[in-house]
């Protein structure tokens, strides 16, 4: 498909921008101490504009380094001193056909900062925020332009002031978080007038520069902005002469509470999840470009989206940071060889730990000076058994050093985990990391064996110079009465091929991330479903909020009954006997109460662990070898994914 709308230049004030896609400005986490920007970081932007990207919006920059921001690290851009960094960035982009925006803000209250527009509760904040005076306002205006003209000076091609996410400029706009009585509150005219004093102080100094906009046209808090407020600021914000605007939603960060526009929409909800918000500020604004954001990840449904338009141009984040070469990839006609990303969120959770960057199905993030491997002396027969995701990668990553690889999977399918991962409708995004695997290996010199068992007498037979063990981990069966009845299997298995199993009514025993997606399968497959978890909350161990909100969401809404604090008794011809916890009114704390479920198939999503028997009984049989993967220890994707990497690199 050709992808004309996504490849097309287009004008953002006096600047042409080669195409419609720009890099999100998601925060990669890697700071200076000094406020400049960091070699890694710097790399991480070259690559993406190495890539094709049309435009680079900088991570979030400081303006002041005092007033009205909290204590995490941040890059700045609120003293001279800092202009030569930032030139240096600017320097490195326009190598490429490739503009660089430099997006300035201030987290005002959020991320543990502690003065904001309004001196009050909110549930967007951690603590009651100091208000700031009048004075300090005015003081800020100028910081915010003072930063523009740094930007100016270091190169830039033009500003996005960022005015979203209930930032400070966000707070200020907010009806909910700005209760002010003075020149900067009392009515909309008074809560526009901070934002609106920067973009004019910016205009003054430089009429001709680019200076885009960025806020959220949704807030979750009550008495939030909503989009009839967005429109209306989204029109105020065009008269002022800025030259685009950014569109983008503010969702909790500090309560468990799911928004209806997701600013970092996981794997369970819809791609394109902030389309609408952009389609309605388009409308108002036909005028002024418009940038639409939230999972935006497949080239055709981008140029569709433009086509239509419902945007100027695309705000895309996570989807480069799966694969920098996401844009040169699309114009080439091979978007089918993208790194899909799988919006499993570990990319964001890492930035609110304050860790550095870091992607599932890219080892390379923030590693892009490492992305080439080297190549060997001597070129190996290696043998990897196991075609999961580290036994994939390990595969790759040694074929292209020149090793001779052949793969031996056991199963007639690719994938280990990620197969049954992969099945239901909304595991779309693994679906497709799985046949960008299959592809991948196609494309190769690997050879692949599918429905092959190995035993340590087909290694000797085979007697190859290396072998890589990634076999995965096996479930480890409950010990109670029934459990080898016909009803019983394994979530794995259920996911894999559902069509096989019969009935109206389905147990789910174990309430983890695999428990729950099969309850989801089952209950989309017509089975009435009951998941039954033995700690007091399901999904304990995904820490991943967005994640987990979004997975209880879809239970509920396919009307999943959850018991918690419950224990698997027996497996029974009926169904299950579970072990309930006695009402606490009646004295008793030890044991529990006897009950049962009916259930025409009992799902097991229990824990797993490595065959260390039969791995030790492999590595018998090689003198080198490597065990990677869940072999090591059961894991996420990307843990996996890593492993492979860094073993096919040393082969």
């Amino acid at each position: 498909m050709e992808l004309k709308k996504l490849f097309s230049p287009i004008k953002l004030g006096n600047v042409e921008i080669a195409n419609r896609i720009a890099l999100a400005p998601m925060a990669v986490s890697v700071y200076s101490p000094d406020d400049s920007w960091p070699k890694r970081t710097i790399r991480y932007f070259e690559e993406r504009a190495a890539g094709g990207t049309g435009m680079i919006l900088t991570s979030f920059t400081r303006v002041h380094d005092k007033l009205a921001t909290g204590p995490a690290p941040l890059t700045g851009i609120y003293d001279d001193k800092l202009i030569s960094s930032h030139a240096e960035l600017v320097e490195r982009i326009h190598k490429y056909d490739t503009k660089i925006f430099l997006q300035i803000a201030l987290h005002g209250c959020k991320f543990g900062g502690l003065e904001g527009p309004s001196a009050i509760y909110s549930l967007n904040y951690n603590v009651k925020p100091r208000e700031l005076t009048t004075v300090e306002l005015d003081c800020l205006v100028e910081a915010f332009i003072k930063a523009a003209i740094r930007g100016k000076q270091a190169g830039y091609d033009g500003i996005e002031v960022h005015g979203g996410y209930s930032y400070l400029i966000g707070a200020m706009i907010s009806p909910a978080l700005n209760k002010r009585e003075d020149k900067y509150g009392g009515s909309f005219e008074g809560r526009m007038k901070f934002p609106s004093d920067i973009i004019k102080g910016i205009l003054n100094m430089y009429p001709d520069y680019p200076v885009g906009f960025k806020f959220s046209a949704y807030e979750w808090l009550p008495g939030g902005v909503d989009i009839d407020l967005a429109k209306k600021i989204a029109k105020h914000m065009a008269k002022l002469g800025i030259s685009f605007l950014d569109v983008a939603s503010s969702s909790s960060t500090t309560t468990l509470k799911t928004s209806e526009y997701s600013c970092v929409p996981p794997m369970y909800v819809n791609r394109n999840t902030l389309v609408p918000l952009a389609e309605e500020i388009k409308k108002v604004c036909p005028e002024i470009p418009v940038i639409a954001n939230g999972a935006i990840n497949i080239p055709e449904e981008a140029n569709s989206i433009i086509a239509k338009g419902k945007c100027d141009l695309v705000a895309i984040g996570r989807a480069l940071i799966a694969d920098p070469y996401w844009a040169i990839k699309a114009k080439t006609g091979k978007s089918e060889t993208i790194t899909p990303c799988i919006r499993c969120n570990v990319c964001h959770h890492q930035l609110w730990l304050g860790q550095p960057l870091c992607c599932s199905v890219n080892p390379f993030v923030l590693k892009e000076a490492a992305v080439q491997p080297s190549i060997p002396s001597v070129k190996k027969n290696v043998m990897i058994i196991g075609a999961g995701p580290a036994g994939m990668r390990c595969a790759l990553t040694a074929s292209r050093r020149g090793h001779k690889v052949t793969i031996f999977e056991k199963k007639p399918y690719i994938g280990g985990m990620m197969y049954p991962g992969s099945r239901p409708k909304f595991k779309e995004d693994m679906l497709r990391v799985l046949k960008w695997f299959e592809m991948e290996i196609k494309n190769s010199s690997i050879d692949l064996r599918l429905s092959t068992e190995v035993t340590p007498e087909f290694i000797e037979e085979n007697n190859p110079d290396v072998v890589v063990i990634g076999i995965g981990a096996e479930p480890i069966i409950p010990d109670v009465p029934g459990i080898g009845k016909d009803s019983v299997d394994f979530a794995i298995n259920i996911l894999s091929n559902i069509e096989k199993y019969k009935g109206k009514k389905a147990v789910v025993i174990g309430g983890g991330e695999v428990g729950c997606e099969t309850a989801c399968y089952l209950a989309d497959n017509g089975f009435e479903v009951t998941i039954v978890e033995i700690l007091d909350e399901i999904l304990y161990e995904n820490k991943i909020t967005e994640i987990k909100l979004r997975l209880n969401d879809l239970i509920k809404a396919k009307n999943i009954k959850i018991l918690t604090n419950v224990k698997l008794n027996a497996i029974t011809d009926e169904g299950v006997e579970i072990l309930v916890p006695y009402d606490t009114q009646m004295g008793l704390s030890e044991g529990g109460r006897q009950d049962g479920i009916e259930a025409d198939v009992v799902a097991l999503a229990v824990n797993q662990e490595p065959n260390n028997e039969l791995i030790n009984m492999f590595t018998m049989k090689a003198e080198e070898f490597y065990i990677i993967g869940d072999c090591v220890s059961p894991g996420r994707i990307k843990e996996a994914i890593e492993s492979g990497e860094n073993i096919g690199r040393i082969i």
